[in-house]
């Protein structure tokens, strides 16, 4: 008991502590910045019953100190619990942080709330779910009496920048937000000249001369706000974004990594031994490439310690293989390194896993890349890229998916430019459905086979790795629930791995008690519906007529759906075809009908062409995703009374098709029979007429 006490205290004095916050006055070389209490903005896009009115952030970059004012409106009861806590993180591995003052303004009056004392230091490690700690400390502090009405001032000064930059500066900072502020003002100081570039039309910079430092300041007034829409790409850059940075070219980034990346120690022993096995199991450059990879992504578990230095530098080979983890550099190094000791050449490269082709507008600097892998040169030239982060990976060495990101900087000698990257990925996916119905009206039963390639099989791996088989059958209903009222797996879902293929297949089987229900357009009918459920969930349907932002799509990606209905009885089919094209799909779906074995046979085959669609385009694309989802799910149907037990011609369509009734049938049956009739009278009345000896 007692140690159990000991270790929870420990965990609580490491996450959780009261310390006392430094506090002074702020720095001599600051510009006063003024705000007005009362901007003319937009009240009517603020949320949460708060307006900043001041936004100030000054840089002097030779005494690497960081200055943040800001001033906050109260003007809704709701706003006062988001305005009354004040939270500044930092890194207190090369930064210090220190406050200059806390006030509330009102009804004129300064009310004094820096009180270091009512301060909290915790260790919040943000992204501790995806195993990476970056040692961040947070100052909290929450101001009592907060009111309505008041105006919340507080400013403080974080000095020291990474040692990582060797005095190299690069940064970038919004001149506007989602909601309107009252002025947003940048002010930089430095001893050499910053490269300047904007996004989205940002204002200059006044570029003036203060004590022989070089003056960039930035001021944006009752700013608009940015407008978001929904499934944009997350490389879209919505803000006014301005860029500073102290690189002249992607040159001086590849010899800061070089740097950074140096090996420092020839491999040890472990390391060595572990070459060699690989080296002696594998006779062919591929098979090492593919070994190493499989090595490092899966006998090397994940884990980033990102504080300091370590947010850029990765630990060393050595170091890596003895405690058996390591984040994206340190995983990218020993693998490149690995493949170097056997002769390939191999290098880590940098990306951005969310600015993608954006990364090509920013100006040069390692610190928008958020990512590292592995560029290999095998020995007829051809590049090849891997991520050793992706654990249980399928393919040979030179079909291993890798994912679209589009651009990534190499760390080798000489080399002066990003790295164009072309997914050669299908990411196809594969779904066979075969329902045998039961007499008309009645269940069914369900089952289903789906084939995953590329990046979808590496998914479906790791998911079937990660949960119990109970857990996917419970899923797996589920997600037939949503289609079927009462349905029932009958066998649990069962998988064949193809490694070197890269295949993952899944079959299922369920049975359907309730595939028939009423039609909603036809009174008196009922009908079973069948829809390519994987085609319809990566299909997005707009909206609305036109955009202003890309939209987003699930690229590279390819999906095939096939359907089988038994249908154990005669029915009216058509054989029907259609196909679309356009410049973000290539679509086609097709009917047809076996009459001998009473069998439907729907195919559907959707192939996006690229990551994205561009406003213009949005129209066209519009237009063409309309014709598809009138192709979206097919039915049969009858009269609800002759459901069971009857012995005549039933009618499908698709899903958007008009319902032709029984009653109609009937009746044009009848009618062809008269005609019939009277054709054989009449025909036989003119012999007699003509031919006398007849």
């Amino acid at each position: 008991m007692k140690t159990i006490t000991l270790s929870i205290a420990f965990l609580l004095t490491a996450l959780f502590s009261i310390a006392q916050v430094e506090t002074g006055i702020a720095p001599n070389w600051l510009e006063k910045v003024t705000y007005s209490p009362t901007p003319d903005v937009n009240y009517d896009d603020l949320n949460q019953g708060t307006l900043t009115l001041l936004s100030d952030h000054q840089v002097n970059i030779p005494k690497q100190e960081s200055y943040t004012k800001y001033a906050t409106k109260i003007f809704e009861n709701v706003g006062v619990q988001q305005a009354s806590t004040i939270n500044v993180s930092y890194d207190p591995k090369y930064q210090t942080l220190k406050f200059h003052s806390i006030k509330v303004l009102r009804d004129g009056e300064v009310i004094d709330k820096l009180k270091p004392d009512n301060f909290q230091l915790m260790r919040r490690e943000s992204d501790a779910e995806n195993y990476m700690y970056d040692g961040t400390m947070s100052a909290v502090m929450n101001i009592s009496d907060v009111r309505s009405d008041d105006i919340v001032e507080y400013s403080y000064t974080i000095k020291g920048f990474n040692p990582i930059h060797k005095n190299k500066f690069s940064d970038s900072y919004y001149l506007n937000s989602y909601e309107p502020i009252g002025k947003m003002s940048i002010t930089l100081l430095s001893e050499n000249e910053l490269h300047i570039k904007g996004i989205n039309n940002p204002s200059e910079p006044q570029i003036t001369t203060v004590n022989g430092l070089k003056k960039y300041h930035w001021n944006n007034e009752n700013t608009k706000t940015v407008t978001y829409e929904d499934y944009s790409p997350n490389w879209k850059i919505d803000y006014q974004l301005v860029i500073v940075s102290d690189y002249d070219s992607w040159k001086d980034v590849v010899k800061w990594g070089i740097d950074t990346f140096t090996l420092k120690e020839k491999p040890n022993k472990e390391l060595l031994k572990t070459i060699n096995n690989i080296k002696q199991e594998n006779s062919t450059d591929g098979e090492k490439i593919a070994a190493t990879l499989n090595f490092v992504q899966d006998d090397i578990r994940y884990l980033g310690l990102e504080d300091g230095i370590g947010a850029y530098k990765p630990f060393m080979p050595n170091q890596v293989i003895e405690q058996r983890f390591g984040d994206c550099k340190d995983k990218s190094l020993l693998m490149s390194s690995m493949l170097n000791e056997m002769g390939i050449e191999a290098y880590p490269m940098l990306v951005s896993s969310f600015l993608k082709q954006s990364i090509t507008e920013f100006l040069p600097s390692p610190i928008f890349f958020d990512h590292c892998v592995v560029k290999v040169i095998d020995a007829a030239g051809t590049d090849l890229y891997y991520d050793p982060t992706i654990s249980n990976q399928g393919g040979v060495y030179d079909k291993t998916h890798f994912p679209d990101y589009q651009y990534g900087l190499v760390i080798k000698p000489e080399n002066t430019d990003l790295d164009q990257i072309t997914s050669h990925s299908k990411n196809t996916v594969e779904v066979y459905d075969v329902y045998e119905l039961e007499e008309t009206g009645k269940g069914a039963t369900l089952k289903v086979k789906t084939v995953f390639y590329d990046y979808e099989a590496d998914a479906m791996r790791g998911y079937f790795k990660n949960n119990s088989i109970n857990t996917i059958t419970k899923e797996y209903k589920n997600y037939y629930s949503n289609y079927y009222y009462n349905i029932e797996s009958t066998k649990k879902p069962e998988f064949k791995d193809d490694l070197e293929l890269n295949k993952f297949e899944v079959t299922e089987e369920y049975k359907i008690d309730s595939l028939w229900r009423p039609m909603p357009e036809k009174e008196g009918y009922i009908m079973a519906h069948f829809t390519p459920s994987s085609i319809e969930g990566i299909l997005y349907t707009p909206n609305k007529e036109e955009r202003n932002d890309p939209l987003d799509l699930y690229y590279p990606s390819t999906k095939q759906h096939k359907i089988k209905v038994i249908l154990g009885s005669r029915w009216d089919v058509n054989n029907e075809q259609e196909e679309f094209n356009c410049t973000a799909f290539d679509y086609k779906w097709d009917v047809k009908y076996n009459k001998r074995k009473n069998e439907i046979d729907l195919t559907y085959l959707l192939k996006y062409k690229k990551d994205h669609i561009n406003p213009s385009e949005f129209k066209e694309y519009s237009k063409q995703v309309n014709k598809v989802n009138e192709t979206l799910g097919y039915q049969i149907y009858i009269p609800s009374s002759m459901a069971v037990g009857n012995s005549f011609i039933n009618k499908a369509s698709k899903s958007s098709n008009t319902v032709e009734t029984f009653m109609i049938m009937l009746l044009v049956l009848f009618v062809i029979i008269v005609i019939i009739l009277l054709i054989v009278w009449y025909s036989q009345r003119n012999k007699k007429h003509i031919d006398p000896f007849y």
